[in-house]
């Protein structure tokens, strides 16, 4: 069965249907919402609250292609929301601070290391911010990932590519600094 006719389905109440488009789904919106959130526990959160809005207003869909679409924008809008009330203002991006010349190396702390990687990401475009988590965050394979996004695998092999070499330029020099190589 496909998207469309799981979509009409559940809007005539079939919760198996919307059960399924969850299935699809979900992991989707968890790699969007988790994109700007960065918190795994509110990400569920806030996953369980997209779908449950959208079980609320499927009926506002009125073209069944046009799901995944309408699922995300209300994913987005509610973590958007969140970090509002949160006071957790997505960061923007901001230049690197250049590395004093004879500034010793800092020990690696790995929980600073997880922060730096988690703001770079949240600072990635949504177009490889998505593959990107749904690859190296959520450990899915390209095959999975173009399923569940509707992406061609060349595509996304070009996105996961520039993705990762975007933040590799933007965590070189935390990176450097760290190893002493300024």
């Amino acid at each position: 069965m496909d998207e469309e006719q799981l979509v009409r389905l559940a809007q005539a109440g079939d919760r198996p249907a919307f059960e399924q488009l969850i299935r699809i789904h979900g992991k989707l919106v968890w790699a969007a919402v988790y994109g700007l959130i960065r918190d795994p526990a509110w990400t569920e959160d806030l996953v369980q609250e997209t779908f449950l809005r959208m079980w609320e207003s499927i009926g506002d869909v009125k073209e069944p292609a046009a799901f995944r679409g309408y699922l995300l924008t209300t994913a987005r809008r509610l973590a958007w929301r969140h970090t509002e009330v949160s006071g957790r203002a997505v960061p923007m991006a901001e230049p690197p601070e250049p590395a004093p010349v004879e500034a010793k190396a800092p020990a690696l702390d790995p929980e600073e290391a997880h922060d730096r990687v988690q703001e770079a990401l949240t600072r990635l475009p949504e177009r490889y911010r998505v593959p990107v988590t749904l690859h190296y965050v959520n450990g899915m394979e390209y095959a999975e990932i173009s399923a569940t996004t509707g992406m061609e695998s060349g595509s996304l092999r070009g996105l996961l590519t520039r993705g990762l070499a975007r933040l590799r330029a933007e965590l070189a020099p935390w990176w450097r600094r760290c190893h002493g190589r300024a």
